[in-house]
């Protein structure tokens, strides 16, 4: 990141004083530290935490002799670097439910207790099911420790389609029920293997059975404080090496390069324009000006655009939920909106036309497009007495021609679509040629078909033969009378009795449809464009990624009304406000009512987009958070296209976005033990994987490319972490997505990567920035007091923190860390604590084990998934923590974070958001005063010295100097001290 914003909060001012007062901690960078990088090891070699109050090896038989072990359904395996381990089975008959161990460990009866397991890091599934990923669960006294899905205490592992540390084992800590181990000094504790889960899945498909071993489990430990450290004898694995993976990226280019060829002839001349998607017709907008498409320039594709188009007007008057519930979602049609300015000089003549319930185009009728056989037809599956080929050795005119084949039956070949027709007479003109062995001049000949609406045959057996049986060409030309009701036709390339048969250059000159209801194109699209504006301006959503959706969908609609109907086109000045809402330049006031006013569902100084940069669902998400490939269609709707204009407030606040989830990354290596740069997921609210998938700048994703941020910014820090990804060898890897996901909404990420974005990326000027959490980066402590998160970077240490961690229904007092070094990673729920005013509201946790809360659609209605989500197969398991009490924070007089769902425990923001917050793991300290007006004091007992890691502008403390312990320490509002205790 360039010095003038890594370094401007920089604090040079000595501490005085008795007190010492921090405030607005922002991001510092300094040298790296020259700390001990080990972690639990103190400057001077003393431990900073004491040992495991208990440790269970599985597969040693005397330390499950000495812990009472029990177990079903599981095998003693050799596991990794010479240690034995267990594995648990699923059952005989395959179900949720899989093999368990029980066993009693020893817990202090006086304190928070934890268990931790021990996994080896080089352990994944299978990338065939990314979504539905195994797990183990704990239970005491037959309860479940916790939640199977998001929950603020989670699985005791999930097991990830990437390995998580390989080389290396790991570590995985939870919280146990204070009601359970008070009093007592030994504790039964249960793990089970269980089968996954599809977080978006119904009561049909949410649960799926267990089907294979689980992975090996290692061993567990009891501790009375969040972090131990280990015995001497206890074996982790060492620090790979890291090297760069060997550069496969002309391979992986090319690959995507040959599916976007293909995709952009299929999409023009395949057929079934009327049931093309908009990320299809985005697409196609995006070849028109790329050089190497079927589509660049081509009047043929603005055709197909506009009977895309069509069809989805055609679809949303039939069905209302074509907007309101579609796979465009929250954008509604505000594609379509965007390919009218992109393409807004050169689709006029397709404008002046009429909707129209499908093509009036017979695709591909000289056969140029298409591999093996040609784009756009095939065999008829009742008449498939033969073979289709393309013949690239043979044409009349072009290229290539069709071959037909007959075995001795007839074949027949058809268009993938039926064409429009309307009354009157139809013409056709072909060429033929035969290997000349057919036995009469009728074994090949072309065939008019009509159809109505219902796709009825209502006029068949019109055939036209060539003039002679001999191995030249012959013109094939006739004739024929529409029938009555027809309204679509099929022209047929037919070959019998042996006969091997060429056809070529096929044109059809059919009389324009008739519509009994015609309606301008001009017309529908307005229509389309002012509904979808207007339904998700008063249906709008909170989430950061949804509201970002809905406004992108808001504004290219009303950018399209400016194009095509500019009396119905707000003020670019109205418009854009919905953009600065959606990226924190203005506070979010939610839906727009009719007559103008503003919900305001929670409070006039809310924002999707906190202050520092972090997305909101509602505190540190990793997964859902990266939003970058939804901002750089943002800013592109704005700038892109004809009437683009300048925004360079919406570019300075995407790239500030962009770079503060650059603090949320950590190196390790991949499967194959090269570097990579992986996102920070563990600490996550929502959906997350474990590892985070491939991140630089920016992932792979549906709708974009690691390329994509750096080719339409040009940013020098985000050109040059690009480049870093290219020279660890891992872009081509990313690609693999855009080969193998063969759906038109990640067609159109691989299209704009090849024509725009990879091509800017290598247009613009070396860079030698360099990714903030590399191990070799200077050091950098990043807070964020309204997601309630953190990220340091601390010599060889990066510690992530979610103080905020998942409290929907109210403060749980729980947070969740991710400790990361070249040599271990240790994850945790840990309790924390708490200060500050909160309301009398309370919560008591439910009896639920599958969600410790309810969806919040931000309705008004109810959930519409049972409040804790779906039952699981098998018997009732009950909740451990069940019973336990929360309160709920103050909030401002008329906020409703339910939006008014009448559903218990529905998820709200806000109402978990603690004034201040404490939390100790290792040797770190983190304070956060979360308010704008109070003063907390942080309040430890542990003694001696720490370092000093953040400190705000005004506070009175250098940076890396030290404080002690004992002393009192003054938190100013909206500001985090990060200490680590020496």
């Amino acid at each position: 990141m360039s010095k003038d914003i890594s370094r401007r909060h920089l604090l040079t001012t000595a501490a005085t004083g008795a007190g010492l007062a921090i405030a607005n901690a922002v991001v510092w960078q300094s040298m790296p530290a020259s700390a001990d990088p080990r972690p639990g090891v103190a400057a001077a070699g003393k431990p900073v935490d004491g040992p495991a109050i208990d440790r269970l090896v599985f597969g040693d038989a005397g330390s499950e002799a000495a812990h009472g072990l029990t177990s079903t359904l599981s095998d003693v395996v050799p596991g990794a670097l010479s240690q034995s381990a267990r594995v648990l089975n699923p059952t005989a008959q395959p179900g949720w439910w899989g093999g368990s161990l029980t066993f009693t460990v020893q817990v202090d009866p006086m304190a928070t207790n934890y268990v931790t397991v021990k996994l080896w890091g080089g352990d994944h599934g299978d990338a065939a099911d990314e979504s539905h990923n195994w797990r183990l669960q704990l239970f005491v006294d037959g309860e479940s420790v916790g939640w199977y899905d998001e929950g603020s205490i989670d699985n005791l592992d999930l097991l990830g389609i990437d390995p998580r540390s390989p080389e290396r084992f790991f570590l995985h800590t939870l919280p146990l029920p204070a009601a359970k181990t008070s009093g007592r000094t030994s504790l039964q504790v249960e793990i089970r293997s269980m089968g996954r889960i599809w977080s978006y899945g119904q009561a049909n498909n949410f649960f799926y059975d267990q089907t294979e071993p689980s992975r090996p489990i290692y061993g567990v430990y009891s501790h009375s404080t969040p972090y131990f450290v280990p015995a001497s004898d206890d074996v982790f694995g060492a620090a790979p090496a890291a090297p760069a993976r060997e550069n496969t990226d002309d391979d992986a280019i090319a690959q995507v390069r040959s599916r976007v060829l293909a995709e952009q002839q299929r999409l023009v001349y395949g057929g079934g324009t009327q049931n093309m998607d908009a990320w299809g017709f985005n697409a196609l907008a995006e070849g028109y000006a790329w050089k190497d498409s079927t589509a660049f320039q081509n009047p043929d594709a603005l055709s197909a655009i506009c009977e895309a188009i069509d069809g989805r007007y055609l679809a949303w008057k039939a069905d209302a939920t074509v907007l309101t519930a579609s796979d465009q979602q929250w954008q509604g049609f505000g594609r379509v909106g965007l390919v009218l300015a992109y393409l807004w000089q050169d689709i006029q003549t397709e404008l002046a036309k009429n909707v129209v319930p499908g093509t009036t185009r017979l695709v591909n009728p000289g056969f140029e497009l298409g591999t093996d056989v040609p784009l756009g037809w095939y065999v008829q599956p009742w008449a498939a007495n033969g073979r289709l080929s393309r013949d690239a050795s043979t044409a009349h005119g072009g290229q290539a021609s069709a071959k037909v084949v007959s075995n001795g039956a007839g074949i027949v070949v058809s268009p993938t679509d039926s064409v429009l027709v309307g009354p009157g007479t139809l013409t056709l003109s072909g060429w033929c040629r035969t290997d000349g062995s057919t036995a009469s001049l009728t074994s090949a000949k072309l065939d008019v078909l009509f159809f109505d609406d219902a796709n009825r045959l209502v006029g068949s057996d019109n055939n036209f033969f060539p003039g002679s049986r001999v191995d030249t060409w012959q013109q094939i030309t006739g004739s024929v009378q529409v029938p009555t009701g027809a309204t679509r036709y099929q022209l047929w390339m037919v070959a019998m009795n042996g006969a091997t048969a060429w056809f070529d250059d096929l044109t059809v000159d059919a009389p324009e449809p008739i519509v009994a209801s015609p309606v301008a194109r001009r017309d529908a699209y307005r229509d389309m464009l002012v509904s979808s504006r207007d339904y998700w301006m008063q249906n709008s959503r909170f989430y950061t990624n949804q509201a970002q959706i809905a406004a992108i969908g808001i504004y290219q609609a009303n950018r399209g009304l400016s194009l095509l109907s500019p009396g119905d086109a707000w003020s670019e000045t109205r418009a854009r406000r919905w953009i600065h809402e959606s990226i924190g330049l203005k506070p979010f006031l939610g839906s727009e009512l009719p007559d103008g006013t503003r919900t305001v569902p929670l409070g006039t100084d809310y924002a999707v987009v906190t202050p520092k940069g972090l997305t909101r669902e509602l505190g540190y998400v990793g997964n859902y958070g990266e939003v970058t490939d939804w901002l750089v269609m943002m800013y592109e709707s704005l700038t892109r296209g004809h009437g683009a204009v300048e925004a360079p407030e919406v570019r300075e606040q995407i790239l500030k976005i962009i770079k503060t989830r650059a603090y949320f990354r950590h190196f390790d290596v991949d499967a194959e033990g090269k570097r990579i740069s992986r996102l920070e997921t563990e600490i996550g609210w929502r959906n997350e994987v474990y590892p985070g998938i491939a991140d630089y700048v920016q992932p792979t994703h549906w709708d974009s490319s690691p390329v994509m941020a750096a080719g339409a910014f040009g940013d020098t820090d985000l050109v040059g972490w690009t480049q870093e990804m290219f020279d660890d060898g891992q872009f081509g890897p990313q690609l693999q997505l855009l080969t193998t996901n063969l759906g038109t909404r990640v067609g159109l990420a691989a299209t704009r990567t090849l024509a725009r974005d990879l091509p800017d990326f290598r247009a613009a000027a070396a860079s030698s920035a360099r990714m903030p959490a590399g191990w070799s980066a200077p050091d950098y402590v990043f807070t964020d007091e309204v997601a309630g998160a953190i990220a340091v970077k601390n010599g060889q240490e990066l510690f992530f923190a979610s103080l905020y961690w998942r409290a929907r229904a109210g403060v749980n007092g729980w947070g969740r860390v991710h400790l990361v070094t070249p040599s271990l990673q240790r994850s945790a729920t840990v309790r924390e604590r708490t200060d500050g005013e909160l309301s009398a509201t309370t919560f008591t946790v439910q009896d639920w084990v599958t969600w410790d809360y309810a969806i919040n659609d931000a309705t008004g209605g109810p959930s519409p998934i049972p409040a804790g989500g779906w039952s699981a197969p098998g018997d009732v398991v009950h909740q451990a923590f069940s019973g336990e009490v929360m309160q709920q924070a103050k909030l401002p007089a008329g906020v409703d974070p339910t939006f008014g769902s009448p559903t218990l425990g529905t998820e709200a923001a806000l109402v978990g958001l603690a004034p201040f917050y404490q939390l100790e793991y290792g040797r770190y300290i983190v304070a956060m005063n979360t308010t704008l007006d109070q003063t907390f004091r942080l309040g430890t007992s542990q003694k001696g010295k720490a370092r000093v890691l953040s400190a705000g502008p005004h506070g009175r403390q250098d940076l890396n100097s030290t404080v002690e312990l004992q002393r009192p320490i003054k938190i100013g509002p909206r500001s985090t001290l990060v200490l680590y205790r020496l």
